[in-house]
């Protein structure tokens, strides 16, 4: 009996204890894992550029932050009421594109009247339509979700930068209370694993950078108009992963037919795919491998498992979670542990 006290007692396996406590917490809440993963990323950037901003100009902390918060969110804003109106435009061809193509092509115009009565009065073709709008509604519910999640995530994090003293201060009220050694183990996983996804959510901004540049050129060789649009649209959905390739897809592919035809299509996405390939297989892994100090053999199997697991965020929190329990279980050491003391802890 005194060897299994003894036992639970040790530091590691409090540490262990802890660390499975928070997975089961986790798992219970993971219906707010988005806004919580949102919060973090968001928060751990602001503060960030924020401290950067407070050494280069010697702004108070909390000016720098307003000031970061405003000047991201006007430039998106900026960036997408300037593109929208010229995609619009680009946009605005495609139809009489279409009806010039159906007019000049014999067999269309010979037998389009005929196809859109048979298509009218087929009932399988009914029935795929109103699925195809049920799975469009609920599409179109998950955006408006996923949009409600941004902005939370956005006020959450600016709060928590605004305040981060204060909630420093009230942080550290728990390292001193009755439950010290449980919390001290709660504040270094914590503080572990924010700092690995910090580095790993850098990397990502690099990658998006580097995509959007190629992209660029890829466009001026093709003969792409309006580059610039182009360029901002790719950059902001290249921020979400996997996802955001595909969704790319749609405004390239139809600003290319609009401008070239199908051949200009063809080149779009022998582009992307390239791209895309080049960012898979060497740029993501290299990079990533470079943060973590993981192989990149081991990190290109990570993103392909974590990617089945947890889907696009497995592409964002899969590295760092393996990096985590690499980190944990002493298979490699970014930072010395303490755990011993809160003092320590909070030293950190």
């Amino acid at each position: 009996m005194d060897r299994i006290i003894r036992f639970f007692k040790r530091d590691d396996v409090d540490l262990y204890l802890t660390l499975a406590l928070l997975i089961i917490i986790i798992y219970l809440m993971r219906g707010f894992a988005t806004v919580v993963l949102l919060t973090t990323i968001f928060a751990y950037l602001g503060i960030k550029l924020s401290r950067w901003l407070n050494l280069r100009t010697h702004l108070p902390y909390w000016i720098a932050v307003i000031v970061v918060y405003v000047g991201v969110i006007a430039l998106f804003i900026g960036a997408l009421s300037y593109a929208a109106p010229t995609l619009v435009d680009q946009l605005k061809v495609i139809p009489d594109m279409l009806a010039k193509a159906i007019t000049n092509h014999p067999v269309l115009n010979k037998n389009i009247d005929k196809w859109v009565n048979q298509a009218i009065h087929s009932s399988e073709l009914i029935q795929n339509g109103k699925a195809l709008l049920v799975t469009g509604i609920k599409g179109l519910s998950e955006v408006g979700a996923g949009f409600t999640h941004v902005l939370m995530a956005i006020f959450l994090s600016f709060i928590f930068a605004v305040s981060r003293g204060r909630m420093m201060v009230f942080g550290r009220q728990f390292l001193q209370s009755k439950f010290k050694k449980f919390f001290t183990n709660v504040y270094y996983l914590t503080h572990k694993f924010v700092m690995i996804l910090g580095r790993i959510i850098e990397t990502q901004l690099v990658i998006c950078t580097i995509n959007t540049i190629l992209m660029t050129i890829g466009f001026m060789i093709i003969g792409m108009p309006s580059i610039m649009v182009l360029s901002i649209i790719v950059f902001i959905l290249g921020l979400v992963p996997v996802a955001g390739v595909l969704i790319s897809m749609i405004p390239l592919t139809l600003l290319g037919f609009a401008s070239g035809g199908l051949i200009r299509v063809v080149w779009i996405i022998v582009l992307v795919i390239l791209i895309h390939a080049f960012e898979s297989y060497f740029l993501h892994p290299r990079l990533m491998a470079d943060r973590t100090d993981l192989p990149v053999f081991v990190t290109f199997i990570t993103l392909i498992i974590m990617e089945s697991l947890l889907g696009a965020w497995g592409l964002i929190i899969g590295i760092p979670i393996v990096s985590f329990f690499l980190d944990i279980l002493g298979v490699q050491n970014s930072e010395p542990r303490r755990v011993t003391s809160s003092k320590k802890a909070t030293s950190r």
